[in-house]
């Protein structure tokens, strides 16, 4: 009779454990990753189309990456009937619902224009999915044409969303 206890006992701990781990991560906020849009308006001779690609692929691995190892964020893919599913291709309102179709509570949208061999710059929005209004907006900028250039502004877009200040008083007062 005690070990059918016992075992009582450690199922039902089990289960408070397991539920435990559900709570925590129903806490962290969802957030959908918009492709990015890339514009090349360098004027550099030659097709450069695919090697630009990559590097937007690689900016958005380490974005995504760099994110949930964070554990602010759940990351989410963001789904849409488009062959690119970002700025180029949606609007803001049809990322949003898009964003909405996965549960998240956040889509990150952005942009990356390549001006020069030497400067890159870009842009990043936060949009709050229920509130339909933006959490956080941030400029970029950064020298290289790269796979390093590329993995740095990256990174620093990363801790740009997690050092966002995302309290409801902070994002009411937008």
């Amino acid at each position: 009779m005690h070990s059918r206890w016992s075992m009582v006992a450690l199922l039902g701990a089990l289960a408070a454990l397991a539920s435990a781990g559900t709570t925590r991560a129903a806490d962290v906020p969802r957030i959908a990753l918009a492709d990015f849009y890339y514009l090349d308006t360098s004027g550099e001779p030659g097709d450069r189309a695919s090697e630009h690609q990559q590097r937007v692929d690689l900016f958005e691995t380490v974005l995504r990456e760099e994110l949930a190892a964070t554990g602010r964020f759940e990351v989410v893919a963001l789904e849409c009937p488009l062959p690119e599913c970002g700025v180029g291709s949606l609007s803001v309102e049809d990322a949003v619902n898009a964003a909405e179709r996965v549960n998240a509570d956040y889509v990150l949208l952005g942009a990356i224009q390549k001006i020069s061999t030497l400067v890159g710059t870009g842009r990043l929005d936060l949009v709050n999915v229920p509130q339909r209004r933006s959490s956080m907006s941030r400029v970029l900028s950064f020298r290289g044409d790269s796979d390093e250039a590329f993995r740095r502004a990256a990174e620093f877009s990363a801790r740009n969303v997690v050092e966002a200040d995302l309290s409801p008083a902070a994002e009411g007062a937008r």
